[in-house]
């Protein structure tokens, strides 16, 4: 609701401008997927012969009754199913929530509110939110159920993390610690998570492929960087106040960060 208010009371004649910088990066996001980074599956694909597609797990609906049975080549194939439904609306939810990022974004640049750190921030998230959509997209088409929870684990701490970087990249928002440290929070319990499971062996043990080894560093350097920037946040902080970042950390404060991150990485364990 404060995103909403904040970018409400920053109309101004640069909308067009903004909105333009918005929609910049959903579109580019595709190009780079199946333009460049797709090459390094290249190895694992098959020729396609158009010509002799036969495909009886279509059921047409999505046709109308123009086309019946295996049909012709299609790109993508829509079944009339409630996942199909839901895939759906989870692509445009993410198309959406990622515009209205970047414009608030775009907005508080304008405006010349905007914390440079706390933008930068967000933008190395974008990774880890794009993988988490098409993940839990390729999930729901496969049926595969079993790994939901554990995903939404990361893509709903993501998101919360997310939120709280959106509002803190506002200089009319205070940074307080209790902020700046949620974040860092969630940040420790991805790298706890990622430590003892696939980072650990694809990347440190140099077990996994190339796809892996730059997907697993695309999810820790983010990471990482929500440690450091908030930890550098409250050092700014803390000099404008003239006075140590560590006097502005209650013990409770400290512990509920410290749990919080803990917290997210056995509850991955558990799921």
């Amino acid at each position: 609701m404060g995103l909403v208010t904040s970018t409400m009371a920053m109309a101004a004649p640069s909308t067009v401008a903004t909105c333009l910088l918005a929609a910049l990066l959903p579109l580019l996001l595709p190009v780079l997927q199946f333009g460049l980074v797709y090459r390094l599956w290249e190895e694992h694909a098959v020729v396609v012969r158009r010509e002799a597609c036969q495909n009886s797990c279509w059921d047409t609906v999505f046709k109308a009754g123009y086309e019946t049975g295996a049909g012709s080549y299609k790109h993508v194939y829509f079944n009339a199913t409630w996942q199909a439904g839901l895939m759906w609306a989870l692509t445009l939810a993410s198309s959406l929530l990622l515009y209205e990022a970047v414009r608030y974004l775009a907005a508080l640049y304008m405006a010349g509110r905007l914390r440079p750190r706390l933008a930068l921030l967000f933008l190395s998230s974008v990774y880890p939110h794009y993988y988490a959509f098409w993940t839990t997209w390729g999930y729901l088409n496969d049926d595969f159920y079993e790994q939901l929870p554990h995903q939404l684990l990361f893509t709903l701490t993501e998101v919360a993390s997310s939120l709280l970087v959106l509002r803190l990249a506002d200089l009319d928002q205070q940074a307080s610690p209790r902020r700046l440290l949620a974040v860092a929070g969630v940040a420790g319990g991805h790298v706890l998570a990622a430590m003892w499971d696939q980072f650990l062996g694809n990347v440190m043990r140099g077990e996994g492929g190339l796809h892996q080894v730059l997907r697993d560093l695309g999810f820790m350097l983010p990471d990482i960087l929500h440690i450091v920037i908030p930890l550098q946040e409250l050092a700014s902080v803390a000099a404008a106040r003239h006075t140590r970042a560590a006097y502005l950390v209650p013990n409770s404060l400290a512990a509920t960060t410290a749990a919080t991150a803990l917290a997210i990485w056995l509850l991955s364990l558990a799921l």
